[in-house]
């Protein structure tokens, strides 16, 4: 209906314009001659003239032949430019899209981190304000005895910031784990549009590429050594060669099963007067790990005793009679340590189990200022007991000059308890003859040494058990952490793809299941000669700085 509504108008128009002037028709003014066949325009052909031209006949299909083969040349050089065309234009979108992946995974990461410190901040926000609404107007106002109160207050406050610091830490460092891991899967993806850039013959290979080709080429692309190329390299033939994936997993899951020999430890007891764990917290998680201690007793810690803790080893704490007092006794995670409750101020007692015969620790630190009934403790004393701390007592026999009055009471309740004193090699004090930081037991074969090391006014004392020991694989795992990754990363399209066919448990359960066997195949073991806890390097060189300074600062302080 609106063609023809058109139609007309239009054609209303036209006969208007034709009356004023505007338009002409057209007429033609002398008619077409038409067609008139006559005899002397084509005169016959006879029989003799018929295909006389041999020249004409065989040029004929010479040249149709030869116009087939142009134009068919012709038609695969336009489809091979088309082709070439698509394969540009297909390695365009895909640089882009790995371009738009690339800022939407900095993206989210940003995003999670602004969410992080937001979070943190408010967190910390709240903590300064209660700390400065309850404790400072607190300490100002407070006397002298009330404001020691104050301290474990402020200790909470403390405590949590430095969850609010972990926090953050800890949830930056996941943000960027996550970042690199999408990082190294795109750049997988975008190596393998690079490599198919260059022509359109070079695309086709690529698209129908071995995968064991790509993936030497991303180790190479990633820097990988020729160990772990070579590495990586067998267990992705292992795994485009197994017939099924439980194949493949329950393969990887035998490999290298960990070899077992048991090889006997004994206990070494570090025994340590430390005068504020705050200031030489990190000079004796040192010395822990250069004696290879499996038990210590730091006396006089103080109240920053837990502001750095050992890694590898269980504390257990007892407040003193005093700010600067208190006793910890730190105890490998390799044992097992079971806390005997006593109310019993600068004294804490643990039984020790997982050892070829079981031992109790007592740990005391006795100053000057404090009251105390040895007979306390007397009910603590049973068979395999190892006493030791700074008892402040000096006794001649026990390498000190002269006998105190302490000392004499000491020396007559170690003689009643059954115990032994355990001698050591020279005296304990720094600043005299004095022989203060003891140790008894009631066991035999337990010798002591005098370590002339750090900047407290005592001397460590190592306590050596050589009749109690307990067993330890000499065994340790070693993984390939950086194959490991370049497995996952290698193999994440086909999870990816596995997750699309399968419900989410079952693929979830399947996952683990395959990381596990992967961190299996890229483990050996290692044999050791002896037991040691691991401390990394950079740390024990910061230790060891430290330790350089403040024995400067000492020295010159002193001068």
């Amino acid at each position: 209906q609106v063609l023809k509504e058109y139609k007309d108008q239009l054609k209303e128009d036209v006969e208007d314009a034709i009356q004023k002037g505007l338009l002409q028709r057209f007429s033609p003014q002398e008619k077409s001659p038409s067609f008139e066949r006559r005899e002397q325009d084509f005169p016959p052909l006879t029989a003799s003239d018929n295909h006389s031209n041999g020249k004409w006949n065989t040029a004929l299909p010479r040249t149709t032949v030869e116009s087939n083969k142009l134009r068919a040349s012709y038609t695969d050089k336009t489809i091979d430019s088309i082709n070439d065309n698509l394969a540009k234009i297909i390695d365009s979108n895909k640089r882009l899209e790995n371009k738009v992946d690339l800022l939407s995974s900095s993206m989210k990461t940003v995003t999670l981190d602004t969410q992080l410190h937001k979070a943190v901040l408010a967190d910390t926000i709240n903590i300064m304000k209660d700390f400065m609404q309850y404790v400072i107007p607190a300490s100002l106002t407070a006397s002298k005895n009330e404001r020691s109160s104050l301290v474990q207050v402020a200790n909470e406050y403390y405590n949590r910031l430095h969850v609010a610091s972990s926090r953050l830490i800890n949830g930056y460092q996941l943000n960027q784990l996550n970042h690199q891991v999408q990082l190294m899967s795109t750049s997988l993806h975008s190596s393998t549009v690079q490599t198919g850039q260059q022509s359109a013959s070079k695309y086709n290979s690529t698209e129908n590429a071995n995968p064991r080709d790509e993936a030497m080429h991303q180790l190479e692309f990633w820097n990988f050594s020729p160990k772990d190329q070579k590495l990586v390299l067998s267990l992705l033939d292992e795994w485009y060669t197994g017939r099924t994936l439980n194949t493949v997993v329950e393969q990887w899951e035998n490999v290298g099963t960990a070899p077992f020999k048991i090889q006997k430890e004994y206990i070494k007891i570090l025994c340590y007067n430390v005068e504020g764990w705050g200031t030489r917290a990190l000079e004796a998680i040192d010395l822990m790990y250069n004696i290879q201690a499996s038990i210590c007793i730091f006396t006089e810690v103080g109240e920053l005793w837990n502001t750095c803790r050992s890694p590898h080893f269980n504390t257990f704490y007892q407040k003193g009679t005093n700010k600067n007092g208190g006793v910890c006794i730190a105890v490998g995670k390799h044992l097992k340590a079971t806390r005997i409750e006593v109310n019993i101020p600068n004294t804490v007692v643990i039984d020790i189990a997982g050892l070829s015969e079981p031992v109790r620790i007592i740990g005391i630190y006795w100053p000057t200022s404090q009251q105390r009934d040895l007979d306390e403790i007397l009910s603590y004393v049973v068979e395999g007991t190892i006493l030791s701390g700074d008892f402040n007592a000096t006794v001649k026999e026990w390498n000190s000059p002269v006998t105190d009055k302490r000392g004499a009471h000491v020396k007559e309740w170690i003689n009643e308890s059954n115990l032994n004193y355990i001698p050591s090699m020279s005296n304990s004090s720094k600043r005299s003859l004095r022989n203060i930081d003891l140790s008894f037991s009631n066991m035999s074969t337990i010798s002591s040494e005098t370590l002339f090391f750090g900047t407290s006014d005592h001397w460590p004392i190592v306590l050596s058990c050589e009749n109690i020991f307990f067993d330890t694989n000499s065994f340790f795992p070693h993984t390939n952490w950086k194959a490991f990754e370049a497995v996952i990363t290698l193999l994440q399209t086909f999870w990816m793809e596995e997750q699309k066919k399968n419900s989410a448990d079952e693929w979830y359960k399947q996952y683990i299941r395959f990381i596990a066997a992967v961190k299996n195949r890229v483990t050996h073991w290692k044999e050791r000669d002896k037991y040691k806890p691991s401390l990394p390097a950079d740390i024990i060189e910061k230790l060891k700085e430290i330790r350089k300074v403040r024995n400067r600062y000492y020295h010159l302080r002193h001068c």
